[in-house]
């Protein structure tokens, strides 16, 4: 696969990823997140089931060994990530939250350095330190004191947990792709985070019927299911294996700049001074970060 189709994909599934925080706007007053995410992957399960049973046999095999491997990953980019997305637009923006989402280069980038002990040079400790400035500029809305105070809001820190969960999925992703194409893992971590999903839809039962009958809601989980899930992992994994982890994870600062203009026109949502500041200093950060190298 060349470079630019690489990039352009991302680009692409950047534009999906998006309108996560847009729908689950869209669809908080059910106030269902299990159910609204147990249905989008169901519709991805589904989706990535029809590819992968057109090819070889070999490609849809996994050893035994492995099942906990898809489990976890389903778990953390699955599950977590998306019921606390659901959950944190519950109470926050749509924009203020796909702004968040762009720190995630920034989470990889730690975990690289906790787990893997790749430690950045001194360039990219800078962005590092100027993108982890920037998000706390966004969560607090630019109000630092409330970092002492108890000031930052449920749906904040609720979306940062969310893209934490990413980032996790990102990083251990990479054992499984050495193994396996991406293809067959994000069909298999798609498949075990529907599993580990179906039981807590109890949880939302009162909201089911009204859910299940309206249409656009259908719509809106086929759409976050079918293109923003099968699609954008698929081709997240795909770039992560041909670009690396860091590099595709950067891509993500792309979320908040189509977040934004889809906030504002399909929610009428209006963007403060610290958001606009903060998703600079994110986005400054992972220019110097991309461009660091490591050791």
């Amino acid at each position: 696969m060349s470079a630019r189709l690489v990039q352009l994909k991302l680009i692409v599934a950047c534009m999906f990823w998006a309108m996560t925080p847009v729908f689950g706007r869209l669809l908080a007053h059910y106030h269902a997140p299990y159910a609204v995410a147990a249905g989008r992957f169901l519709f991805a399960t589904l989706g990535l089931a029809l590819i992968i049973a057109a090819q070889k046999p070999a490609a849809r095999r996994i050893a035994w060994r492995d099942v906990p491997q898809f489990f976890l990953l389903g778990l953390t980019g699955v599950c977590l990530h998306n019921v606390l997305v659901l959950m944190g637009v519950e109470y926050t923006q749509a924009n203020r939250a796909n702004v968040i989402f762009a720190s995630i280069s920034l989470m990889v980038a730690l975990l690289d350095l906790v787990l893997l002990r790749r430690l950045p040079s001194a360039r990219g400790m800078i962005g590092l330190l100027i993108g982890i400035l920037g998000t706390v500029v966004v969560v607090t809305d630019g109000r630092f004191s409330a970092l002492g105070s108890n000031g930052i809001g449920r749906g904040e820190w609720l979306v940062l947990a969310s893209a934490a969960s990413w980032a996790l999925y990102s990083v251990w992703g990479r054992r499984v792709l050495a193994i396996y194409s991406p293809l067959t893992v994000v069909f298999y971590a798609s498949l075990c985070g529907t599993l580990l999903l179906l039981p807590f839809v109890a949880i939302d039962r009162a909201a089911l019927p009204s859910l299940m009958g309206d249409g656009k809601a259908w719509l809106m989980m086929a759409f976050l299911g079918c293109l923003n899930s099968a699609l954008g992992f698929l081709w997240y994994y795909q770039a992560v294996v041909a670009i690396g982890a860091m590099a595709s994870s950067a891509y993500i600062n792309l979320v908040p700049v189509f977040g934004i203009a889809f906030a504002a026109l399909l929610l009428g949502e209006q963007t403060s001074l610290a958001l606009f500041a903060g998703g600079a200093l994110v986005i400054a950060g992972l220019f110097l970060l991309e461009r660091a190298g490591s050791r």
